[in-house]
């Protein structure tokens, strides 16, 4: 077991807390109102491998609620009454059934405005363990309602109970989460892509996109993310004995392993996973957690992995005397700035109840950035203590006061919240939720987006791309730590679809919810009037092509032009002009409406040319729209 946080001295630990806003976190579960212990099956395949939950704003309230996988004993759902303290509503929601489960994801499937609930399950509890249980619980507001049967989610391995952590994401940039499983039991061929058909089902297109199921594959967190910054998410996996995966996003719906090639998976038993640009470059890095061995029979260490990202998919690992590798036997991990100075911290659950037992009582640990690629764990300087058998770990603002507290979920163990209680000068902050209501192209709750903040003349970036970690998912929002500055000069969201937004000036310590616009607008079209075709959020001086039909919407062709980008408009297709987007990214075209054009109803689509011979284009939403007398 790793004592080093143990045996710092006071004056050591205060020179420490000096140097840097010091966090500052108690333990609130009681005092929340949770009384979550986990209760699995005697006979769960997971073993002492489960232990998950997930943060959402269910009820839409805007106030992060929390639920728990009951593992065999009942789930638990703790809503949040907005005032530090929860309320236990599982029956009152429809989670009252009794069932082997192990993890649990959150995602808005089917658009309609509310977070829905995804939870793995080796099988209900009135049978043995078996397939075929996976959870789709849809929010019905106010209630769940299990779907995964009709919806085509409850399975992943055709063959044995398998099905550890689950993921949402857009892997094919429609607007629709996709959703992503593992599964770790031998040859069970459990991981799996599931793709959201767009009307309440979904397909299971796992080969077909490109990944195969070779017996050694052992799947335990899937993560879709976007780590080229092409704005299609690749795949990656954090899987046990030494078969980690990382799929790029071919942006044709397909994906190809090229793990062999980045410099990943050298963690030999990976578990949880999590993304960041932990030394402010830009880039997303990929943290992996695995076994620390103090004693290995064999003589290595092992331990956690820091991938660090340069560019086109190449990685380079961090060093052991980073400070990272040692984390014990490492499970759910999160991207967090805990202490607000602008710098990704890491924090991360760990434990082991068997032989050879050094991992009982390990600490879970806060890996404090140092800002030069090394860290150091700050766990027991700021209170954040736990060393009980975590495996699923969330971060969420419970409290709405700007910093980052977090729940850990334990083995056969209760649930345990710890408060971030920072306050101190130069700790400023600004959280930031999105809303992609008006654009369909875009997945709910802006999943996929790159959230950039401007300060201090350095960019700090957050992929807000769901987080999902261990069995556990944290809640739907970018944080960032901001030091000193009272003002973000500027906040970009590069939306999925290839637009960006830009807020200017933006004062620290709040809460924002930014509105992803519609990107095409039309101006009535009336007889004899001049209306304005206008698109937002492009690059300065992108070409935008505007395209026009009277023939309505569909699925309609795939244009070489535009690197085999498929219009949703019905041909005949007519071009109707082109116009550049100015300084601001905005593009407008001016279009006369002739005082004899004939009364119908027009479909409207622009195309904004990007690439090399139009290769990576972007289109807009589809307007229809009557001529008016």
């Amino acid at each position: 077991m790793n004592l080093r946080t143990l045996l710092l001295s006071p004056a050591v630990l205060a020179l420490a807390a000096a140097a840097y806003p010091q966090a500052s976190f108690t333990n609130q579960t009681s005092a929340a109102g949770i009384g979550f212990v986990h209760a699995p099956a005697a006979d769960h395949p997971a073993g002492p491998m489960s232990g998950g939950g997930a943060a959402g704003d269910f009820d839409g309230d805007s106030w992060p609620d929390l639920f728990c996988v009951g593992g065999g004993g009942p789930d638990q759902l703790y809503m949040n009454n907005g005032d530090g303290t929860f309320r236990e509503e599982a029956a009152a929601w429809g989670l009252s059934d009794l069932y082997r489960g192990t993890g649990a994801a959150v995602g808005d499937y089917d658009r309609d405005g509310d977070l829905d609930l995804l939870v793995t399950s080796m099988g209900p509890m009135s049978g043995a363990p078996a397939p075929g249980d996976h959870r789709l619980y849809r929010n019905e507001g106010g209630h769940f309602v299990n779907v995964a049967a009709a919806a085509g989610t409850a399975w992943s391995s055709p063959i044995k109970a398998d099905g550890f952590s689950a993921a949402f994401g857009d892997y094919d940039n429609d607007g629709w989460l996709d959703i992503a499983y593992s599964g770790w039991q031998i040859d069970s061929e459990g991981n799996r892509v599931l793709r959201n058909n767009r009307d309440g089902s979904f397909s299971d297109v796992t080969t077909q996109i490109g990944i195969f199921q070779p017996s050694s594959f052992r799947g335990f967190t899937p993560r879709f993310a976007d780590m080229d910054g092409d704005r299609w998410p690749e795949l990656i996996f954090a899987a046990d004995f030494g078969t980690s995966r990382y799929y790029r996003n071919n942006r044709d719906g397909t994906i190809t392993n090229i793990t062999g090639q980045t410099g990943t998976a050298t963690d030999r038993n990976g578990m949880g996973s999590t993304v960041g640009d932990f030394n402010n470059d830009g880039r997303m890095d990929w943290f992996v957690t695995a076994i620390w061995w103090d004693n290995h029979p064999f003589g290595f260490h092992g331990g956690n992995r820091l991938y660090m990202n340069q560019g086109s998919h190449l990685y380079q690992e961090l060093p052991e005397n980073a400070g990272v590798n040692d984390g014990g036997w490492g499970w759910g991990v999160t991207t967090a700035d805990v202490d607000h100075d602008g710098w990704y911290d890491v924090v991360e659950t760990n434990g082991w109840p068997e032989a050879p037992y050094e991992w009982v009582n390990e600490p879970s640990y806060i890996f404090r950035n140092n800002h030069d690629d090394t860290y150091t764990p700050m766990n027991a300087s700021c209170g954040f203590w736990h060393t009980g058998q975590g495996r699923g770990m969330v971060s969420f603002d419970y409290d709405r006061d700007g910093d980052m507290d977090f729940v850990i979920f334990a083995w056969s163990e209760p649930v345990t919240l710890l408060r971030n209680d920072i306050s101190a000068p130069n700790c400023n902050w600004l959280e930031v939720e999105l809303d992609t209501t008006a654009n369909p192209f875009l997945a709910p709750n802006g999943v996929g987006a790159r959230v950039e903040a401007s300060f201090g003349g350095m960019t700090r970036t957050f992929l807000l791309d769901g987080g999902p970690t261990y069995l556990s998912q944290p809640q739907l929002c970018a944080h960032f730590g901001l030091g000193a500055a009272t003002v973000v000069d500027e906040l970009r969201v590069k939306w999925s679809d290839g637009r960006d937004s830009v807020w200017t000036g933006v004062p620290a310590n709040q809460i924002l919810t930014l509105s992803a616009p519609e990107p095409l607008a039309v101006d009535p079209l009336q007889r004899g009037m001049t209306s304005l075709w206008r698109v937002e959020g492009c690059r300065p001086n992108e070409l935008v092509i505007y395209l026009y039909s009277v023939q309505g919407t569909g699925s309609g062709p795939c244009r070489s032009r535009f690197g085999n980008l498929c219009l949703d408009l019905n041909p005949p297709i007519h071009t109707q002009g082109t116009a550049n987007a100015d300084a601001a990214g905005v593009s407008v075209l001016p279009v006369a409406v002739p005082s004899t054009a004939p009364l119908r109803k027009v479909s409207i689509q622009a195309v904004v040319v990007r690439g090399l011979n139009g290769s990576t284009s972007v289109k807009t939403n589809a307007v229809t729209t009557p001529i008016l007398p």
